[in-house]
């Protein structure tokens, strides 16, 4: 029954990062043996999620059927804040996600108004953190704002270390 609601929170915080209006029917399922693990932060609040959201979660869900195992971490409040943390550190995930961005998101992220500080990673959304699975270590983060093709790149490259 736990992983029933897990699962369920999970489809319910992908469906409506992808867009308000469409249902999670189209959420793929998660690899079993995952290649990749991408985390999203997101939020209802954040600008950036809303003006890139749907796109962004249109280009990463096809992945899932190549081995990317997708999660989102909630930053809309403090019950959701509470919620991902939970999920996260279950999945073993959490440290990785709030780990200081690598050399140049920190400072992408503070240009952008979304930081003061690069150390809080965690509290910011718009942002994805792709993590090893098997070391479960950050290899990279990218705004979800980033071009297709920038996108693209960063995900296969990573599926092919």
């Amino acid at each position: 029954m736990k992983k029933l609601k897990s699962l369920f929170s999970i489809l319910l915080m992908a469906s409506s990062f992808v867009s308000n209006a469409q249902d999670n029917q189209g959420i793929p399922k998660q690899s079993e043996n995952p290649k990749l693990i991408a985390v999203v932060n997101r939020a209802n609040w954040c600008s950036i999620c809303k003006a890139n959201g749907q796109r962004f979660g249109e280009l990463l869900m096809p992945y899932a059927a190549k081995g990317v195992t997708i999660y989102f971490n909630d930053l809309t409040n403090d019950t959701t804040k509470l919620a991902s943390k939970l999920s996260l550190q279950k999945e073993n995930i959490y440290e990785a996600v709030t780990t200081t961005p690598r050399k140049g998101m920190g400072h992408l992220l503070k240009s952008c108004g979304l930081t003061k500080d690069k150390k809080v990673s965690i509290e910011t959304s718009g942002i994805v953190t792709f993590i090893n699975p098997k070391t479960h270590k950050q290899l990279k983060q990218l705004s979800i704002a980033s071009t297709d093709e920038e996108m693209k790149s960063t995900i296969e490259n990573l599926l092919n270390l």
